[in-house]
């Protein structure tokens, strides 16, 4: 029976596990080794999950070289998009791949600054705070967008737009991060989270996700070098 348990394990791999053409470069050899020792999903390299997980990882077609400029004036308010997948990257013990984000303000002329909320496939991980999407409203599959986790990128970092959002959602969005309770009358509201709920250990990975990505990548937080946690 699919639960939060086994959501929080797949979104372990999916967010800190290195997709093959890492795992299997020699150059990331030692980085592995270290990675296995903490990680029950790499020690073997066999578990069907792991496969599929690295399929919905696939790496996207790079697009065609443009100038900070042009790239800018096409990041719209709303767009779905993914930041470049090969701006993953070992942090400690773990590799992080690359989140889908969706884009809250239009990039500008001059900054190349781009505000972001980080997105999950899986809804069964929502949590209060998090506003559930649909695939009428995204245009690219159900998801829900993390509002605590909003951020800043670059306009460079982000890959292809892979969806567009209404104007009404960011606005909702907006709203969520100062007011988590403050949904709107059409949206679903997750359950509240208990002692030993499995979405608490997401959040900390979406956080130390959200960490590794943003402009600067200031890192909020750490791991210990012995254990790798």
């Amino acid at each position: 029976m699919y639960s939060r348990r086994t959501a929080l394990s797949r979104a372990k791999q999916y967010r800190t596990c290195p997709p093959s053409f890492i795992a299997e470069n020699p150059r990331y050899q030692e980085n592995m080794r270290q990675h296995r020792e903490i990680c029950p999903y790499c020690s073997s390299r066999i578990a069907e999950d792991i496969k599929v997980w690295e399929i919905l990882a696939t790496v996207l077609p790079k697009p065609e070289y443009k100038s900070e400029r042009e790239i800018r004036k096409e990041i719209l308010q709303g767009q779905l998009r993914y930041i470049r997948s090969d701006l993953g990257r070992w942090q400690g013990r773990y590799f992080y791949n690359t989140p889908l984000v969706l884009v809250l303000a239009a990039a500008g002329d001059v900054s190349e600054e781009v505000s972001v909320v980080q997105t999950y496939h899986d809804v069964y991980l929502a949590g209060p705070g998090d506003l559930i999407l649909s695939y009428e409203q995204t245009g690219t599959g159900e998801l829900f967008a993390e509002c605590r986790n909003i951020y800043t990128v670059k306009a460079s970092d982000l890959d292809m737009p892979q969806g567009q959002i209404s104007s009404d959602i960011i606005e909702a969005i907006k709203k969520l991060e100062q007011f988590p309770e403050a949904y709107p009358d059409w949206a679903l509201h997750p359950k509240p989270l208990t002692a030993d709920d499995a979405r608490i250990a997401f959040r900390e990975i979406e956080a130390e996700t959200a960490s590794v990505f943003k402009s600067g990548n200031e890192c909020v937080f750490t791991i210990d070098k012995e254990t790798g946690l």
